[in-house]
């Protein structure tokens, strides 16, 4: 402990410090003027004491005295002087030595926004000699450590809970199957059994998804690749057309290829959840879009809705924009994870009565 009071004691405060470095920078600027000081003395102060001293030398006769004018004169020009030094040293303080001074409090600011939970990392913020500065840093760490601890404790478990739930889920499911097959049954027991069959099949769906944003949010899609996304959505289109049913399904590839990189599993997780949401939010006959620009995928759907979303729901887990809408409110928020998570950036716009949510990568 005492090696660190002996370190803290060292720590200077940004006050102290800025006025140490005015009063130097004025103390070099004044010795600077020196000259300027001199001429100032000798021309105005004692002009009158050497026109004396040179008239008694020479005998002659002691001159006309301008002395009041002259002090007068040299206050003046004096005061000016300093002022002038004064506000030197000011502008430079400033201007440069304060700058200078607070380079390690903006070298922190850097760190922290440049922070993120996900990395699960701290930054190491820049060393400082000033107290307040390194006070700051201190405080910073603790704050971050403190939202790590929570944000990992979180994670895990979210990811516990969905990996526990996936085999009583199955189990549960797999005793419904075994009563559903029961010859006995009546139509009331069949119809409460396959009520319940949905609803832990939903669970089950609800369960995947929230291991799919816990394993995003870990990192834990870490092989990327090169993928040629028109050849990639291609391959993809006799299942995405297995979902569609009665809606018209249009492709508009501008270019013949391009190339992303990215997860291949992730990639084809926003797809599915793109076209199914466009599939659920449209109407019968309705026409669901996928459009490849050179560096943007765009998915667009007509919808019974004909007015714009609100942009900062829509991204939002369990959010709906009506509850006859089937779903968990999850599928948009697994893309804004996905595009998240690949650094691509994701758009939503209405015009023309479609609905278009774009990616650009």
């Amino acid at each position: 402990m005492k090696p660190r009071a002996k370190k803290r004691s060292t720590k200077r405060s940004l006050l102290d410090k800025a006025l140490v470095q005015f009063v130097i920078c004025t103390v070099i600027l004044l010795l600077v003027a020196t000259p300027l000081f001199y001429l100032l003395t000798k021309h105005f102060y004692a002009e009158d004491m050497i026109d004396i001293i040179e008239a008694v030398k020479q005998g002659e006769p002691i001159p006309s005295l301008d002395l009041e004018e002259d002090i007068l004169q040299g206050i003046m020009l004096q005061y000016l002087l300093i002022s002038g030094i004064l506000g030197i040293a000011i502008t430079l303080t400033m201007r440069f030595i304060t700058s200078r001074l607070w380079k390690p409090f903006d070298a922190t600011l850097q760190k922290a926004e440049q922070f993120r939970l996900e990395n699960g990392q701290l930054p190491d913020l820049p060393d400082s000699d000033v107290k307040e500065f390194e006070q700051l840093n201190h405080t910073l760490l603790s704050l971050m450590q403190n939202n790590l601890n929570s944000y990992r404790v979180q994670k895990e478990f979210t990811e516990n809970a969905s990996h526990e739930l996936q085999t009583p889920l199955a189990i549960i499911q797999s005793k419904l199957d075994m009563f559903l097959q029961q010859p006995e049954l009546s139509k009331q027991q069949a119809d409460i059994i396959q009520s319940l069959y949905q609803t832990t099949n939903r669970l089950t769906h609800l369960n995947r998804s929230l291991l799919l944003l816990a394993k995003i949010e870990n990192n834990q899609y870490e092989q990327t690749e090169e993928i040629d996304l028109v050849a990639f959505i291609r391959k993809l289109l006799p299942q995405i057309e297995s979902l569609t049913e009665n809606l018209s399904l249009q492709t508009d590839f501008q270019t013949p290829s391009l190339a992303v990189k990215g997860n291949r599993t992730l990639l084809e997780s926003l797809m599915n959840n793109l076209i199914v949401n466009a599939i659920r939010h449209n109407y019968p006959n309705g026409e669901i879009i996928i459009s490849i620009n050179e560096g943007s995928l765009t998915v667009s759907n007509t919808s019974p809705n004909e007015s714009a979303l609100d942009v900062r729901l829509i991204f939002n887990r369990f959010y709906r924009t009506s509850e006859n809408i089937k779903g968990y409110g999850l599928g948009l928020a697994i893309v804004k994870a996905i595009c998240e998570y690949h650094q691509w950036e994701i758009k939503y716009i209405y015009y023309n009565k479609l609905h278009h949510f774009r990616i650009l990568f």
